[in-house]
């Protein structure tokens, strides 16, 4: 992705935040200090500053040129959708909490600016997913675009009676209270957490963990990103629910299938500091050493 020159910014505030409205009020007379416009989108809450201005997301994301994101990574995981497909560079600003996507510190916010206008940085490309709810009908009732995971699981305490195809080959046929397909971005979030394995974010390959499968010969799996993972469940009756980055929300019905692969597009972060993923691990993680 060639560097572009940075003059329209755009700001993803999560006002939750503590700090973050006056951190948003100080960049935004920052960048009007260095010529930039600044948008926000039009459903931003609050009042703003009268030099910021509004847009409807779709068109904020063909106007800009770099968006930067004030909150944690679960702001940026909102951010990276919403932007979809337009591949406009995310420069995340962390407020606390662990960050592994957020590496910019909210100290550190104004060196970063300036680095960035300059045009002094790089850009990582990471892998979004597409996840469509297959109909009965064969076609996709709802169509949706996560950056770390897409989670399919049951209501209540019932299981899902799951089978799992990846590509044309059905994997096998099991019990659990749910599956995560995750990217190597998502592969440190929900995924970690229930037993799957950490993977380098760049690496073309997408993660299967089963939550709490009901044999121990279920295990996670890592195969390649070119194919799509179908997941389905017979039982009539049995509602699931399908979750993407733990921010979207939809019923499936029974005899619908979920389908997920990797997207057309990725998503463009700012990188300032040539640090590999295996120190950003053991620092976020705190390994020692």
């Amino acid at each position: 992705m060639t560097r572009r020159t940075i003059h329209a910014v755009g700001v993803y505030p999560n006002f939750a935040k503590r700090r973050c409205r006056k951190v948003f009020q100080e960049l935004v007379a920052w960048l009007r200090g260095e010529k930039c416009t600044v948008w926000v989108s039009d459903d931003t809450e609050g009042p703003l500053p009268p030099e910021v201005k509004r847009l409807p997301q779709q068109q904020l994301s063909r106007t800009i040129d770099l968006l930067v994101v004030l909150g944690g990574d679960g702001t940026l995981l909102s951010a990276a959708r919403a932007l979809y497909p337009h591949q406009v560079p995310i420069l995340g600003v962390n407020f606390g909490g662990l960050g592994f996507l957020t590496d910019v510190h909210i100290r550190q916010i104004f060196e970063a600016m300036e680095q960035t206008l300059r045009g002094d940085y790089g850009i990582e490309r990471r892998m979004m997913l597409r996840i469509s709810i297959m109909g009965r009908n064969g076609k996709p009732r709802a169509t949706l675009h996560g950056l770390n995971d897409a989670v399919l699981h049951g209501s209540g305490q019932h299981l899902l009676e799951l089978g799992m195809t990846i590509g044309k080959t059905l994997v096998g046929r099991f019990k659990a209270d749910g599956i995560i397909v995750a990217t190597p971005t998502g592969s440190t979030a929900y995924s970690l957490s229930s037993g799957g394995p950490i993977v380098e974010p760049l690496l073309d390959a997408l993660i299967a963990s089963p939550i709490c499968p009901h044999t121990l010969a279920i295990r996670p799996l890592i195969f390649p990103a070119y194919e799509t993972i179908r997941l389905e469940w017979r039982r009539e009756g049995a509602k699931g629910y399908l979750a993407v980055d733990g921010q979207v929300f939809l019923e499936v019905r029974p005899g619908e299938s979920v389908l997920v692969g990797r997207a057309d597009k990725s998503s463009c972060f700012v990188q300032l500091r040539q640090r590999s993923f295996w120190e950003v691990l053991r620092q976020k993680l705190k390994w020692g050493g």
